[in-house]
């Protein structure tokens, strides 16, 4: 029902308007309705008794009740007229689905990814359900059909919620990750040539960096080492380097030391470690995420402080001078009548190149940095775990490495080309640890989603959607539904990748989206599989054993021992995976509101604590 109200609401991208727009939306449900009646007792020259008073709070339930059952006429109508068959709803014991609210809010972050809501779906019967949490039309899908549809055929009936797009405007403004329609549109044209073969094939950066960063692992000896805070670092800095054409230098400081390392907010760090930037360039991130978790509310939360003010000044700070160099070298340069090329130079200079928009080319360089930098440190740092818990895949990727790359040779494009294990690798932990579990999109107006004929369903069927309901899709449990991988859909084995078990993806593509999909698939998903190859590349040049060292884990970022029953390989883990924009590993966390524990809420990265050897001369 927000979502309907949207021309009563400030632009969802202001995000100075926040306050507006939650009054305006706690107004009229709560407040419009007693007002009107003391209106009406007026008009009707009734005198306010004590009485009187009993029927406010009356009013409200009479005035949203009867708006709840119109709405609900309304859809129904509609879904006739389209011949769609409304969504099977999840019936809650408390009014407005509260409990299956409370029990998201708690369970989300406390258990396995997403198996909170894995388990909603399967208690109702059916692969896509409408959970009505507080009346709203919150739609909850494991059906690839209804992805396809959202994502890629009917990808114009849908748009990013109000809710999200307001909760990381501040940090995000109106970059390609925070905007729809002709804008979302001129910034993927704009940025898309900036990702050619020439460009993300030159491994100079990548080749710096992981070099820095393998001389960290060396020096540590037999001391084990944070590798997802190496990674971090990894791919901050060559992504500082491939976008603003500038050294971030995280990886110039020492890495956490075993037992004495504090928590930072996306990791286990040293104090003062990271840059400035870096770390309100983390936090940031975090502070936005715990909004849209929290959903229309979270305003009340910052309604006398935006929490995100310090952290994006900080940022701020660090992009202003560069963007304004790189104006300045542009209008030397075409003073001299030497305009600047695109094709040459980092992001920054691209963008510079083609236009003089200072806040388009800061939100543009931030957007790009938040993909570039934590869905490639995913991908490698679970990969890693993967390899240290299985030795035989480790063995198979490094002979294929030292056959094609021996060590002391470093490795070009087409050396990763040829390499297909390690292809299948990184498809396999992608599609295990998809570095963004899920993703939902809302639709303004209400649509049909077209389902595939079957034999059950003789004529085809299509669900209906009603206008203003956030579709979530769960790419974290299609990527392991059994029916579509096969009975070893929880077990880690990059052979799938190599056997005729690919025919499976080859037929239905949409069953592995680890990219997204459709129309807004990664533009820099080839930039982050050959860096992820290049640093394995190298590593595995170096070191033939990866050995997890739990005793070094941080308390709370190994499993809890409720999770031996937990299904999809829960049961398997090491250590804690879990979820904020991209996967991690984490630290048991809380967020207190009022009386209820919300699990999740307080995001902490808990560390993947390994030691590195060679058992044999490389």
């Amino acid at each position: 029902m927000a979502l309907r109200m949207e021309s009563l609401l400030p632009n969802p991208t202001d995000y100075s308007a926040y306050r507006t727009r939650f009054l305006i939306l706690i107004f009229i449900p709560f407040c419009a309705p007693p007002i009107l009646f003391l209106a009406l007792l007026q008009i009707f020259g009734y005198h306010l008794y004590l009485s009187s008073w009993l029927a406010y709070p009356l009013s409200i339930l009479i005035w949203n009740t009867a708006r709840l059952k119109y709405t609900e006429y309304v859809e129904w109508h509609e879904a006739r007229r389209m011949g769609a068959e409304p969504i099977p709803r999840l019936v809650g014991r408390w009014p407005g689905n509260l409990d299956i609210v409370y029990t998201i809010a708690t369970q989300l972050g406390a258990r396995y990814p997403h198996v909170v809501l894995l388990e909603l779906l399967e208690s109702s019967g059916h692969r896509t359900a409408n959970a009505r949490m507080l009346w709203g039309n919150q739609i909850f899908t494991l059906d690839e059909n209804v992805e396809k549809y959202v994502l890629a055929t009917g990808f114009d009936k849908f748009k990013k919620a109000v809710v999200v797009k307001e909760a990381f405007s501040s940090f995000l403004g109106e970059g390609i990750f925070n905007v729809d329609g002709d804008l979302w549109k001129t910034h993927r044209a704009t940025a898309r040539p900036f990702f050619i073969r020439e460009r993300i094939s030159d491994f100079e950066i990548f080749e710096r960096h992981a070099q820095t960063a393998l001389g960290l692992i060396k020096a540590s000896g037999s001391t084990p080492v944070d590798i997802q805070e190496l990674l971090s670092r990894f791919t901050l800095d060559a992504g500082g380097s491939f976008l603003f054409g500038t050294e971030l230098n995280t990886l110039s400081h020492p890495l956490p030391i075993p037992g004495h390392s504090s928590l930072g907010p996306k990791g286990s760090t040293s104090p003062g470690s990271f840059g400035s930037f870096a770390t309100s360039f983390e936090a940031a991130q975090q502070l936005c995420t715990r909004r849209s978790r929290l959903g229309v509310i979270w305003p009340l939360l910052e309604f006398f402080h935006d929490k995100s003010q310090k952290d994006v000044k900080v940022i701020k700070e660090f992009l202003d001078p560069l963007v304004e160099g790189a104006l300045d070298v542009k209008r030397g340069r075409e003073e001299n009548g030497l305009p600047l090329e695109r094709e040459e130079g980092s992001f920054l200079e691209y963008m510079v190149a083609g236009t003089d928009d200072k806040r388009l080319i800061e939100m543009q360089l931030l957007n790009i940095l938040l993909a570039a930098r934590d869905t490639t440190s995913a991908l490698l740092t679970f990969t890693i775990y993967n390899l240290s818990r299985y030795p035989h895949v480790l063995s198979t990727l490094r002979s294929e490495i030292l056959s094609l790359c021996p060590a002391g040779r470093s490795p070009t494009y087409d050396d990763i080309k040829k390499m297909k294990y390690l292809r299948a690798v990184l498809n396999e932990t992608l599609r295990l640890y998809p570095p963004v579990t899920g993703n939902g999109r809302a639709a303004p107006t209400s649509t049909s989603i077209p389902l595939p004929q079957s034999s059950s369903s003789p004529s085809p069927t299509s669900l209906y959607v009603p206008a203003g309901a956030i579709v979530f899709y769960s790419s974290f449990w299609i990527h392991r539904r059994k029916d579509l991988w096969g009975p070893d859909a929880d077990i880690y084995d990059p052979t799938r990748w190599l056997d005729e078990r690919l025919e499976r993806v080859v037929k239905n593509p949409f069953i592995f989206i680890p990219f997204h999909a459709g129309p807004r698939i990664c533009l820099g998903q080839q930039f982050a599989l050959n860096q992820a190859s290049y640093f394995l590349i190298s590593l595995l040049q170096q070191f033939s054993s990866l050995t997890l060292a739990p005793a070094f884990q941080p308390p709370g970022s190994l499993p809890p021992e409720s999770w031996k029953g937990e299904v999809g390989g829960a049961s398997q883990e090491k250590v804690w995976p879990a979820s904020a924009i991209t996967m991690f590993v984490k630290v048991r966390s809380f967020f207190v509101w009022g009386v209820m524990r919300v699990a999740d809420f307080g995001f902490m990265k808990g560390g993947l604590w390994m030691s590195f050897g060679n058992e044999e001369s490389a």
